[in-house]
């Protein structure tokens, strides 16, 4: 009840303006015209041509005009269409009924020609020749046609007024179309029911073509009216309220458009879509009807769907994508960015992110992307809802690692030996990071430190003792820095600082040298000392005689040492 008074103060509004506007009609030979000011079309007449609505001017149409084939109107952007209590409404169209979507379910149409014989023929023309040795039946009451090799069936009927069901059961995967019945009877009269007059279940209504083309950059509002076979794009805000849509969808509707469908019908589109809702477009869906079936109330489709990291390279996983929830894996270029799905025909279930369907209840995909990269320091890895825009971002919580301090207990060293300190490393990042290998250099030099490793959590610091050998004497500063994982080359600047910390200087010498007499010398000094003193002793107490005999005939050592 609350709409009333808005409702009534719209058509006030209107009635307003159409007072207010100058009297015209649209052209009729084929002619393209300016509405440079308000204008108000209010008799019934027929166009044939092309209107461009200027911004700021407003076209009110409060009649029934019927549209020429390949007519257009143009709205202009700051331009005004107002369509009420009237119709637009194409000269010529061609409709069919689908008849092979769900073969489990049969299609049944409903035909009724009045009484206009006692019985004769009815005959329905379908699309295009079935292909032979395919199943598309056709069945009334206890007759089965099958379609296969031709374009027609038929059936001998009463024409007395009686209802015809007719239902159809294929296994044919070629879309199949009513387009037509025809009663034909003795009397020589035919009468043609169009698909779209046919009661039919199971069985959508499909428009073929659109007759006139209805481009609104500016504000398109339509109340209680009419629009049939029209080709409608919206870039600015389209209202339909208590209208009546027929083979006028799908609706495109631009990123900068807002689209509101109150107590409405929309019948027989010419796709799977009534609505097509563009990257941000707006939707207000309210008691209204669309196709239905297999024919969606409205979708909205991402021009493209590219995202932007910051890891070259990076690992993507990526799950539930679409209309169809797709599942894949890639990689980020060299700059961290990618092109998940890219614009075309092909890729249009990817791009789809939420969707009403033919039976009023909205979906929405339920899509993550992970985003990974791996190396001695950890997996780094997050996960996101997938962007439901044309454009997302992911960033990766990472460690970033610095050694801030190199400290020696000592700025003297003795050369060959060694001098303990410690370095201090610390993550200022936002992720931790595991087995860090912090290297030490003596200008291009490796140092002879020992190994130093370290685990830190996001925003820890932490102190790593080392001992340092020098083998020459001279003066040396002692370099750390942390050792990046090859994985995180193309990350290096987000992860370590390169340049690390430096020592104060430690002057290195050599010990002074203390001769020493080697022990091993000592001692063999004495053991030959003693050896000569035993000797000179025993030669000492040897005779005249013992000199005179031969070599053979003196006493020995041992006999020596035995008198003694």
């Amino acid at each position: 009840m609350r709409d009333l008074p808005y409702r009534a103060l719209l058509m006030m509004t209107l009635l307003l303006m159409s007072s207010m506007a100058a009297s015209a009609s649209p052209p009729s030979n084929g002619d393209s015209t300016t509405v440079q000011t308000n204008e108000a079309w209010t008799e019934d007449t027929r166009m044939d041509g092309h209107v461009t609505v200027e911004s700021g001017n407003t076209l009110t149409v409060s009649a029934n005009i019927t549209m020429a084939t390949g007519s257009s109107i143009t709205v202009e952007d700051g331009g005004q269409l107002v369509l009420t209590n009237g119709a637009l409404l194409s000269e010529n169209l061609n409709a069919g009924l689908r008849v092979e979507v769900n073969s489990f379910v049969p299609a049944v149409l409903t035909l009724n020609f009045g009484d206009i014989a006692e019985s004769g023929v009815v005959q329905l023309k379908l699309n295009h020749v079935v292909a032979d040795g395919v199943k598309v039946n056709f069945t009334y009451g206890e007759t089965t046609v099958n379609a296969s090799g031709s374009d027609t069936v038929e059936f001998d009927v009463p024409l007395n007024g009686t209802d015809l069901e007719i239902s159809v059961e294929t296994a044919y995967f070629t879309p199949t179309y009513v387009l037509w019945a025809k009663a034909i009877h003795s009397g020589g009269d035919t009468m043609t029911i169009p698909a779209q007059d046919i009661s039919a279940s199971e069985a959508p209504l499909y428009w073929f073509q659109s007759g006139f083309d209805l481009h609104a950059h500016g504000d398109l509002t339509v109340t209680s009216s009419t629009i049939l076979g029209g080709n409608i794009s919206c870039a600015a805000i389209c209202s339909f309220d208590g209208t009546s849509l027929t083979g006028s969808a799908p609706i495109h509707a631009a990123s900068t458009s807002t689209v509101s469908v109150l107590n409405s019908i929309i019948s027989g589109s010419r796709t799977d879509e009534d609505i097509v809702l563009h990257d941000e477009a707006g939707i207000t869906y309210t008691n209204s009807q669309g196709t239905g079936g297999t024919t969606d109330a409205w979708v909205r489709i991402l021009s493209q769907r590219t995202l932007s990291t910051n890891i070259p390279n990076g690992s993507l996983d990526i799950y539930n994508i679409g209309y169809n929830a797709n599942d894949w894996n890639d990689l980020t270029d060299a700059n961290g960015d990618i092109v998940l799905v890219g614009p075309g025909e092909t890729n249009e279930n990817k791009r789809m992110v939420a969707w009403m369907d033919g039976n009023g209840v909205v979906h929405e995909e339920e899509a993550t992307i992970t985003l990974s990269i791996s190396s001695s320091w950890g997996t780094f890895s997050k996960t996101i809802d997938a962007p439901t825009t044309s454009t997302g971002t992911i960033e990766l919580d990472l460690p970033y690692i610095t050694v801030t301090a190199v400290a020696p207990e000592t700025t003297v060293g003795v050369a060959n030996k060694s001098v303990s300190g410690t370095v201090t490393v610390e993550n200022t990042g936002s992720a931790a990071a595991s087995g860090v290998n912090v290297w030490c250099y003596e200008g291009e030099d490796i140092a002879d430190t020992t190994q130093m490793v370290v685990s830190l959590g996001a925003g820890e610091s932490k102190e790593i003792p080392f001992t340092w050998y020098v083998y020459t004497s001279g003066e040396a500063t002692l370099t750390c820095k942390p050792l990046l994982p090859t994985a995180l080359d193309g990350i290096a600047g987000a992860v370590h600082d390169d340049a690390g910390a430096a020592s104060e200087p430690v002057t290195w010498s050599y010990e002074e040298e203390v001769e020493e007499f080697p022990l091993i010398i000592l001692i063999v000094a004495l053991v030959g000392f003693g050896g000569l003193a035993l000797y000179i002793s025993a030669q000492s107490k040897k005779t005249p005689e013992d000199f005179s005999k031969p070599m053979d005939e003196r006493p020995s050592v041992e006999d020596e040492e035995k008198d003694q």
